[in-house]
């Protein structure tokens, strides 16, 4: 198959039914174009999953702080009598 067939094919699944091989043919342009977008759209897209993930781990090292903060205070008590008796 050469490109061209390529693309007509394509043309024909992302139409599906509503393809019409008068208006509806890909091109290289349209195809180029489309990418774009979708790979703008994707680091868009990645970019608010990774604040998402930033915010997901602060918020939860603060709740896991806060609920085991005695358990953390007994500790630093712990390992600071260790440091006086070494």
């Amino acid at each position: 198959m050469n490109d061209a067939d390529l693309l007509e094919e394509y043309s024909k699944e992302i139409m599906g039914k509503y393809y019409n091989s008068d208006s509806d043919k890909m091109t290289v342009a349209r195809l180029i174009e489309s990418h774009r977008n979708l790979r703008n759209l994707n680091i868009e897209r990645n970019g608010v999953f990774d604040e998402a993930r930033k915010e997901g781990y602060k918020h939860g090292y603060e709740y896991a702080t806060e609920i085991h903060k005695d358990e953390i205070n007994l500790l630093r008590e712990e390992l600071k009598k260790l440091g006086k008796v070494l």
